[in-house]
């Protein structure tokens, strides 16, 4: 079964633990409206489309062909009658009329390879639609989670704002109690003017990564477009379960590019088998019916024309035939068309295992991505804890008048950098571990 996009629903949601607002975009609803709108899925849908209709023709090749037909002439000075063969220099006319049918009985299997290779066809091309929409599932999860990022590094700049008006509030009360300097009011002032410029800066890039998921929705709204934000409160930053090789045996079996590439291989299989059975006898059943009406027909006993619906009877004749053709020389091309499809055949093989060599890849960076940013969380984690109690002591010290304004700012921004670091590295493994359980095709639980 392959891996349902919907699974990247659970990476961030919870059911049932946060309720969202109507004009609030969650994954679920990004992923269904690109589903139903994406104009390349619609491409593919459309090829779906002409691989079931090409399917459809050549199951249909299987019936015998049949036709009917009629034709009326008139015939000026002298001339044949096809009906009588006689000579005559008079104007006449005449009908004819004809039906035949023809079925192939042996074509060295050609059809039905044909049908299997078609089948084999349209199941390529349901693989690519899949993996075609795993991959869109992907892309939307991945800009979801930058909004979220953006959306937590934009509360974060709005809170060191805030202290830092704090901060200057009661600096500008020492300075004025003659505690501190009235430098360090400007330098605090500065430090306010830079946070802001940040939070600035934080804003755009939220409206900037807003804007790129609603153009990858197709929207034309996107002012008032934002997404609902999950809670990450429960969220633990742990060891990940399974090995690379687990996760490679089990992507090898529902991962569509493989999937696709295993049916690319059977595909040219049957391409090769139907090039053999130009080169083998085939063997027809033909059949076929005729009548006309003449003029020139006279009836024995009345000397009159004969009448139309005894000249049918009269001038009826039918056949039926086998033929059997061998094909004996063709300029070596049926040869030279069989080593070509050997070489695809061989080519098919291959890129089989460039796709299988690719996964493998994918899912080898996506695990040393994972352990890094764990890594990466762990240390991050700890700076942070420490430059947190290293802030509180250096404000009490300055509000108290022992430090200046530049070790208080540079005890803040350290403590903002390491903050803004861990969110990184918690999204960053996040991602990747979703990465992982998706190569799994397992659904995906946070809680």
């Amino acid at each position: 079964m392959l891996p349902s996009a919907q699974w990247f629903v659970l990476l961030f949601l919870f059911p049932g633990s946060i309720a969202f607002s109507q004009e609030m975009w969650t994954l679920d609803r990004c992923i269904a409206h690109a589903y139903e709108n994406n104009i390349q899925l619609k491409q593919k849908e459309l090829t779906i489309n002409l691989a079931e209709n090409s399917l459809l023709q050549s199951q249909l090749e299987l019936l015998p062909d049949a036709g009917l037909g009629a034709s009326q002439t008139f015939r000026f000075g002298r001339s044949v009658d096809p009906l009588t063969y006689d000579f005559t220099t008079e104007n006449s006319k005449g009908s004819s009329f004809y039906g035949s049918t023809g079925l192939d009985l042996f074509k060295g299997f050609r059809s039905i390879n044909t049908i299997k290779r078609d089948k084999l066809n349209l199941s390529i091309i349901l693989e690519d639609f899949e993996k075609a929409k795993n991959d869109l599932a992907l892309n939307i999860a991945r800009f979801y989670l930058q909004i979220l990022f953006n959306k937590e590094l934009q509360d974060i700049a709005q809170q060191q704002v805030e202290v830092t008006k704090l901060q200057v509030q009661n600096t500008q009360k020492l300075v004025d109690a003659g505690v501190l300097p009235g430098g360090d009011i400007l330098e605090i002032q500065a430090q306010q003017a830079t946070e802001e410029l940040n939070l600035v800066n934080t804003r755009n890039q939220l409206r900037l990564s807003l804007l790129d998921l609603a153009q990858l929705l197709d929207l034309e709204d996107v002012d008032s477009f934002d997404i609902s934000q999950p809670g990450f409160e429960s969220v633990e930053v742990g060891d990940f379960p399974g090995s690379e090789d687990e996760i490679y045996e089990s992507a090898l079996m529902i991962m569509p590019q493989v999937k696709s590439a295993e049916l690319f291989v059977q595909y040219y299989e049957r391409d090769l088998a139907i090039s053999k059975g130009w080169l083998s006898p085939s063997l027809t059943l033909n059949a076929s019916w005729g009548s006309g009406y003449s003029d020139r027909i006279l009836d024995y006993e009345s000397g009159n024309i004969m009448a139309f619906r005894d000249q049918l009877e009269f001038a009826s004749t039918a056949s039926l035939g086998i033929n059997l053709h061998v094909p004996l020389f063709n300029n070596w091309s049926g040869q030279t068309d069989i080593k070509n499809k050997k070489i695809a055949l061989l080519n098919s093989s291959y890129q089989l295992e460039l796709i299988k060599n690719k996964l493998r890849k994918e899912i080898q960076q996506a695990m040393a991505d994972a352990r890094a940013a764990l890594e990466n969380y762990r240390a991050t984690e700890k700076t942070l804890v420490s430059l947190t109690e290293a802030f509180r002591y250096t404000e009490q010290k300055y509000s108290a008048g022992a430090l200046t304004s530049l070790d208080y700012n540079m005890a803040k921004n350290n403590m903002t950098k390491a903050q803004s670091d861990l969110l990184q590295a918690k999204y960053n493994y996040i991602f990747n571990v979703r990465i992982l359980d998706f190569y799994r095709g397992l659904p995906i639980k946070l809680d």
